[in-house]
């Protein structure tokens, strides 16, 4: 089985995409797991947007999201 995560986005409730922050990245919340085939998107901060790019590469076109708080 096939199983990975990745971070799109890690930091807390405001981003803050600048240069100073590149080492660990400035958006939002938005992690991404690949297990059995299926993307399942945690949280939809700032960080979804390069995810839907990878999506869009990938031909994704369905994932499961669950939000963590609104």
């Amino acid at each position: 089985m096939d199983f990975w995560v990745r971070f799109w986005g890690v930091r807390g409730s405001i981003a803050c995409p600048s240069p100073n922050h590149v080492r660990y990245g400035g958006n939002t919340s938005c992690i991404e797991v690949h297990a059995a085939g299926r993307s399942i998107v945690l949280d939809a901060g700032t960080g979804i947007r390069n995810l839907g790019q990878s999506f869009l590469q990938r031909k994704i076109n369905r994932a499961d999201l669950l939000l963590t708080h609104t």
